[in-house]
């Protein structure tokens, strides 16, 4: 049958989004006698008799005949889903919620449906959701969207279902928010606050930072003045302490420390040695103005004499020092000689 026999005709599968549950309408002759009928087996079909009833035909029943029915309406009786924006006033007229709708619809009672003449079906349920909450969501600020939220739905439970006078069963949800002005405007102070919240975060960073960096230069130059202090001990200490000092940092050096060690005793002895050669070779001076040089040089080579070195046994002093019995030294024995210039 061709387009033209249609009142209405809806290209229309089981896939599109319907707005109309009302896929087609038609009139129909008093004697047709055409048996075919390009209609859907899974909808239902309300037919309209010439005294104004209507009766319906679910599937998968059909009339034998048609001749008491002056039309036919071929109805949808599948499940639908549709998400629709819903503006609802706020306590001040300037500001509105945006609702965020989304409604499951079907045609329970198509008798009903066809009788209400509804052609827009989201937006029949659209005006009975913002009719019904209207006087709910005014009391409450733009700024207190969850809190009317949680009211309004709360209060729905109780709500007859939405479309039911035009033979609908429906269900819905419904999320409400701030307009896109206030949303908009809280982004930004939550971007303001952000960003002097990580300024913040930074300077207080950055002092930490600079303070720790202060406190290991700090740490590195007291270090530093320690490792002076210690170099300065090491080399004012020369001798056998030094190179005990040296040993200590560095257990493995042991025969060169040692061999540096003689070779440091034997020059000194060399030297002082030398000293008091010269000293008592001298024929420059007056025997009264050596007197005194002269006896610190003997007693410089009585130390030479009796200075222990590394390694020998602390007994050749003892018994080097040790002498025949005091009864049989003669007198002045052991005594430093005394010049005969100073009487």
């Amino acid at each position: 049958m061709s387009p033209a026999h249609f009142d209405w005709l809806q290209a229309a599968d089981r896939h599109t989004e319907l707005t109309d549950p009302v896929i087609s309408v038609r009139q129909l002759a008093r004697w047709d006698l055409r048996r075919k009928r390009h209609t859907h087996f899974d909808h239902c079909l309300v037919y309209a008799t010439h005294e104004g009833d209507h009766v319906e035909f679910r599937p998968p029943r059909r009339p034998r005949a048609t001749t008491r029915y002056s039309a036919v309406y071929e109805v949808d009786l599948g499940v639908h889903l549709v998400r629709d924006e819903v503006a609802l006033p706020s306590s001040n007229d300037a500001l509105e919620f945006q609702a965020e709708a989304e409604f499951r619809w079907q045609v329970a009672d198509p008798v009903a449906f066809v009788r209400s003449g509804e052609r827009d079906v989201p937006r029949l349920l659209r005006n009975e959701l913002e009719r019904r909450s209207r006087d709910l969501v005014r009391l409450h600020a733009v700024t207190d969207s969850a809190v009317a939220e949680a009211e309004l739905l709360r209060s729905a439970a109780g709500w007859p279902q939405l479309g039911a006078a035009a033979g609908l069963t429906t269900s819905w949800t419904l999320r409400l928010r701030r307009n896109q002005q206030a949303i908009a405007h809280q982004i930004r102070l939550q971007a303001i606050g952000q960003e002097a919240e990580a300024k913040i975060l930074g300077d207080v960073l950055g002092r930490d930072t600079d303070a720790a960096a202060e406190q290991r230069e700090a740490a590195l130059l007291r270090l530093q003045s320690e490792k002076v202090g210690l170099y300065e001990d090491y080399l004012e200490q020369g001798g056998i302490r030094a190179s005990a000092w040296y040993l200590s940092r560095h257990p493995g050096a042991g025969q060169e420390v040692m061999a540096n060690l003689r070779e440091d005793q034997r020059q000194l002895v060399e030297k002082q040695l030398e000293l008091v050669t010269k000293l008592f070779d001298s024929a420059e001076a007056e025997t009264h103005e050596l007197a005194e040089p002269r006896r610190h040089a003997v007693r410089a080579l009585t130390e030479v004499l009796t200075q222990r070195f590394p390694g020998t046994s602390t007994d050749a002093g003892g018994s080097a020092a040790d002498g025949p019995p005091t009864r049989d030294l003669p007198p002045g024995y052991g005594r430093t000689p005394v010049d005969p210039a100073e009487g």
